[in-house]
């Protein structure tokens, strides 16, 4: 976005007012950075102002409030609050060169987070937040980020206005960029692995209740698909990749997401301590909280979203606390599998207890406050899939029938797996030896054919003929014709040399133009020429292109033949070679043509 200069707009006598804020900020705390260190922390350096008015950075100076200084990151813990913040630091570059910083909020869940930068002659202004669209923020990144850029021995003073439904942590800091990247590169790999483990917890589930037609695992799956969708918008994550669109009814979607959680968690509940048995009276309790559940889920659409962000809390602390209790009474009645349970709700209860407390300010924003839901909940989804093992091990041992046919299935399945894996083995195999265009040998095929020709011929004492054949003019077809009848050409040359050599010779395309055709048991030379004169006859014999087209190619070859013990490929190749190249230079005429059929 340009900068905002709008100090050239304003009028004389609001100068006044300028140079005077001026001389207040001149006096307030500065911090001095250098790109010698790599982080700072904002929050003990600035000062914090609430307003319930809607202003912009020139009413701010206008009123010049009466910012109050921050001494700690819980300072900036405002909870729930209709009214604006805005902060106020003052930046000083203690570097003679010009450094680039980034300003992040550590706390994702901001709706509209605006930074001003307050420059000696001019101001800018930068957009974020979780319901400011991606190609509208600074930078696009889950969180609250701007670039800072601060010119050799440079002040700058900040004002950053927040405005957000949810509940207000303000803590920020100053980091180096690649302080910065280093450290969204370590978040998002934690969150990439948490995020991972509830998707496949999800579709895990969920395949198993299509298998098995048990709710309880279809319940679960839509608890975890809940909880997911909204921590993915409470984290920053959703909104990044997928719904910035929602803008401010982003917030509207973690409450919706957590309340839909609280339902199929009071479902799920319900189906796997079997409480319509074991405990009726419980399972009218927690049915009638369901019903709650799904009032609450309807008043999410249309309640403001403040309110609905409060009611999650009530929503989601109740439902954890409901279940806690539920499942504590269906151990001492020793329900099958109630003790994992209770020890799964105990810790996503702790989990959620802080999430909710934090944002209603009773407890203090920290680390563990910040992030105690998603540790809680992993930890809770974890111990519940294990729990859910067991009950899948309960399954698959009152169904020994059903699995044994199953168990067939497989074993009938893995072997027709296996005839794939070995046919895909021999095809693989034919694609490491043969050549892709014309399916004769290809280099690796000759070698490995080769070997085992001069170890035969080795054995009975009896010689073996290298041929090599390189075409005569066949460059002026790909030029003038283009490659793909150039690859044509190639293709019928290889059908021909296959036609002329007998069933136990090996042919083999050498690369580009050249072909090696190895001759076992000859031993006249009298047949060789005549080999050669086959070879010649058969390649030059014009060929019909796919238009009808007529064209010919020569061909030089090059013979030699293995007399001793210790000959090897690579000697019968320089030989050829060497014979193939004094034909070649020999010729006066080369055999290329082109007309219509």
């Amino acid at each position: 976005m340009d900068a905002y200069c709008w100090l050239k707009r304003l009028p004389a006598g609001f100068l006044v007012l300028i140079i005077s804020w001026h001389t207040q900020t001149s006096a307030a705390t500065t911090i001095a950075v250098s790109s010698e260190q790599a982080h700072y922390d904002l929050n003990e350096v600035s000062g914090y102002w609430h307003t319930s008015e809607s202003l912009n950075l020139s009413d701010i100076l206008a009123l010049s409030p009466s910012f109050k200084p921050a001494h700690h990151a819980s300072d900036l813990h405002f909870g729930y609050t209709q009214s604006d913040v805005w902060l106020k630091t003052q930046i000083y570059n203690a570097s003679p060169f010009p450094t680039t910083w980034m300003v992040k909020f550590e706390y994702p869940f901001l709706d509209h987070v605006t930074l001003y930068t307050l420059r000696e002659h001019a101001s800018e202004v930068q957009h974020s937040g979780s319901a400011v669209p991606i190609d509208e923020r600074s930078i696009a990144h889950r969180q609250a980020v701007f670039p800072l850029m601060l010119a050799g021995n440079e002040t700058v003073t900040l004002y950053t206005q927040v405005n957000a439904t949810g509940s207000k942590f303000l803590s920020y800091s100053l980091m180096t960029p690649e302080a910065f990247y280093t450290q969204n590169d370590r978040h998002n790999f934690w969150l990439a692995t948490y995020f991972g483990m509830l998707l496949a917890l999800s579709i895990y589930n969920l395949l198993l209740f299509f298998v098995l037609k048990e709710h309880v695992f279809l319940y679960y799956a839509l608890f975890a698909f809940g909880f997911t969708l909204a921590s993915l918008t409470f984290n920053g994550l959703g909104t990044l990749m997928f719904w910035s669109f929602l803008g401010d009814n982003t917030a509207r979607l973690v409450a919706i997401g957590f309340t839909f959680a609280s339902a199929m968690g009071a479902l799920f509940a319900q189906s796997f301590l079997n409480t319509v048995n074991y405990c009726p009276r419980w399972h009218q309790i927690i049915t009638l909280f369901r019903g709650y559940c799904y009032i609450a889920l309807v008043a999410m659409i249309f309640l403001p979203i403040q309110p609905a962000l409060r009611l999650m809390d009530i929503t989601g602390f109740a439902a954890s606390l409901l279940m806690l209790v539920c499942g504590i009474y269906c151990s001492l009645r020793r329900v099958p599998s109630a003790r994992i349970f209770v020890l799964a709700w105990s810790i996503f209860l702790l989990g959620a207890s802080v999430f909710a407390f934090r944002n209603l300010s009773i407890l203090p924003a920290n680390f563990l406050t910040l992030h105690g839901i998603q540790i809680g909940s992993a930890i809770e989804m974890l111990l519940l899939s294990f729990a859910l093992a067991a009950r899948f091990n309960k399954l698959k041992w009152q169904k020994e029938r059903a699995q044994a046919e199953t168990v067939a299935m497989l074993k009938k399945q893995e072997a027709a797996l296996e005839a794939k894996v070995a046919a895909r083995t021999q095809a693989l195999e034919k694609l490491a030896n043969h050549d892709m265009l014309t399916g004769l040998l290809n280099r690796n095929g000759l070698t490995r054919c080769a070997e085992a020709a001069l170890e035969r011929c080795k054995q009975t004492h009896t010689p073996l003929a290298l041929v090599m054949c390189d075409l005569d003019c066949f460059k002026p077809i790909n030029d003038q014709y283009g490659h793909e009848v150039g690859d044509f050409v190639l293709q019928q040359v290889a059908k021909r040399l296959v036609h002329v050599a007998r069933g136990s010779d090996h042919c083999a395309r050498f690369g580009g133009d050249e072909f090696i055709l190895l001759l076992e048991g000859v031993t006249d030379q009298t047949a060789l020429e005549e080999m050669r004169n086959r070879i010649e006859q058969t390649v030059r014999s014009p060929i019909k292109l796919p238009d009808g087209t007529l064209v010919s190619v020569g061909v030089s070859i090059g013979i030699c033949i293995s007399h001793e013990d210790n000959d090897t490929l690579a000697s019968l190749l320089r030989e050829a070679d060497s014979q193939m190249y004094a034909v070649k230079s020999r010729q006066t005429t080369r055999y290329y043509g082109y007309g219509s059929a």
